[in-house]
């Protein structure tokens, strides 16, 4: 469960999505532009003089563990000292979230999240922490190109719509449970569709299989999981929900580009400190991962994951967090979806 700073490869891709939550918008200055205009020598003084630690939501094996280790690796060898991964999953990323806004502000405990930990907020009536306010905004690593829509039944969206319509509640739809952005993404597009399908829940990883086996008429997975599924022949992929085609699924449209121009759900990977961390080890940190998301392993990793580099500076990312927060919010309102 722990990493170490000694050179490797990192894995050629992630084939197990986390969690991704809705759109994003990419805001601020490049990142290697606000690097290069911080003041000083880019290392807080003294930081870091022990190891540090970065708590991840999820498992081992899955996307935000192996991108996690892939920046650890890295920040650990420019920063000279290691930075270990320590899995903490539960609860969709709060039992790790927790942890991190307990922790002492020093840079030595760190959270690598996804969309999950402002769309849990979102949703939930309590937690024990605020999801921007207790967190200082490290660095934005990466955003996705959303999920795709996949069926064996349909060929399209708009034969799939058609169906809906005419049977009211017959078509099926796959999550992986309330709340999750399966979840959140087949609510919103029958609102946007005007249609009434119905959610099958799943807390296994045989929801790919059961649509693949005609069980489930349909569902909403990351790219990245979608791909091997569709080179299958088995399924074929309808649309993406993110603003722009993967290259992975370059002749799958957008649901923007056939017609919901409002849909746009895709998924970001970020790093957050306890709240109060001080500037310093807040630019020493951004300084090491932003070079660390520019090598050539990590940069292929993304690519090869469906993912792209999105590096905001902790002012902007800061800033998107809170865009974000308030958009969930109101998203989870609107489709009535809380946390049971």
């Amino acid at each position: 469960m722990s990493d170490t700073s000694s050179r490797r490869p990192p894995p050629a891709t992630l084939r197990d999505a986390p969690p991704l939550h809705r759109r994003t918008v990419l805001a601020g200055a490049l990142g290697a532009a606000f690097a290069a205009a911080l003041p000083g020598k880019g290392r807080a003084a003294g930081f870091p003089d022990r190891p540090m630690r970065l708590v991840c939501p999820f498992p081992p094996g899955v996307a935000t563990d192996v991108l996690a280790r892939a920046y650890a690796r890295y920040v650990g060898e420019e920063l000279g000292q290691p930075m270990v991964v320590e899995n903490r999953p539960g609860a969709n990323g709060v039992l790790a979230s927790t942890v991190v806004a307990k922790a002492p502000a020093d840079g030595y405990t760190l959270l690598f999240t996804t969309g999950s930990h402002v769309a849990n907020a979102a949703m939930a009536g309590t937690l024990q922490y605020r999801p921007v306010d207790d967190f200082t905004a490290v660095f934005l690593a990466a955003q996705s190109y959303g999920l795709a829509l996949i069926s064996t039944k349909f060929s399209t969206v708009a034969e799939m719509v058609a169906a809906a319509k005419a049977a009211p509640g017959k078509l099926t739809y796959a999550t992986s449970g309330v709340g999750n952005v399966t979840h959140v993404a087949g609510a919103m597009f029958e609102k946007a569709a005007d249609i009434d399908l119905t959610d099958v829940p799943y807390n296994s990883p045989t929801l790919s299989t059961d649509v693949m086996g005609g069980q489930v008429d349909m569902t909403f997975i990351s790219t990245v999981t979608a791909v091997p599924l569709v080179k299958t022949g088995k399924v074929k992929a309808l649309a993406t929900t993110g603003t722009r085609r993967p290259p992975s699924l370059p002749d799958v449209p957008t649901l923007q580009e056939l017609g919901y121009k409002d849909f746009d759900i895709n998924g970001y990977f970020g790093m957050l400190a306890p709240a109060g961390l001080s500037p310093e080890v807040t630019t020493t940190l951004y300084r090491a991962l932003n070079k660390a998301g520019e090598t050539k392993d990590v940069r292929d990793l993304l690519a090869e994951s469906s993912l792209y580099p999105s590096t905001l500076d902790p002012k902007a990312f800061d800033a998107f967090l809170r865009k974000d927060l308030a958009y969930q919010t109101q998203l989870m309102r609107d489709l009535g979806i809380k946390v049971q």
